[in-house]
């Protein structure tokens, strides 16, 4: 059994994403922005965060400039590589896969994820 960090500020997003991964048998906890998902981060241990890019109070930019420990990221955006920020983060060495909202099947989702921790 894994465990998972959801950041998102879209909360279908993150309880839908939340929920396949409890369906199949793994523990998440949810963050609605960076700033909540650092406190957590610092005070629990996961095998991968999910992590939206555009949110309020810190952003995923955000997230990884502070949060330093190694970490098997997943970024989840509807943003592409033109964005600046974006494009920055892509080259952090934490960032497994780059997942695109909105996506069509979260099981599917979620399979992949499971695939490459």
């Amino acid at each position: 059994m894994s465990k998972f960090l959801i950041v998102d500020d879209e909360p279908l997003i993150r309880k839908s994403l939340s929920r396949a991964f409890q369906a199949k048998g793994h523990q998440t906890d949810e963050a609605v922005n960076g700033a909540e998902a650092l406190q957590l981060l610092a005070k629990n241990s996961y095998d991968a965060v999910l992590l939206d890019v555009i949110m309020p109070e810190k952003n995923g930019y955000e997230v990884l400039q502070e949060h330093t420990k190694p970490l098997k990221v997943f970024l989840i955006s509807a943003f592409s590589g033109d964005d600046t920020n974006i494009g920055i983060i892509l080259n952090d060495q934490r960032i497994v896969e780059s997942i695109s909202k909105p996506f069509d099947n979260v099981f599917e989702v979620v399979d992949s994820i499971l695939g490459k921790i």
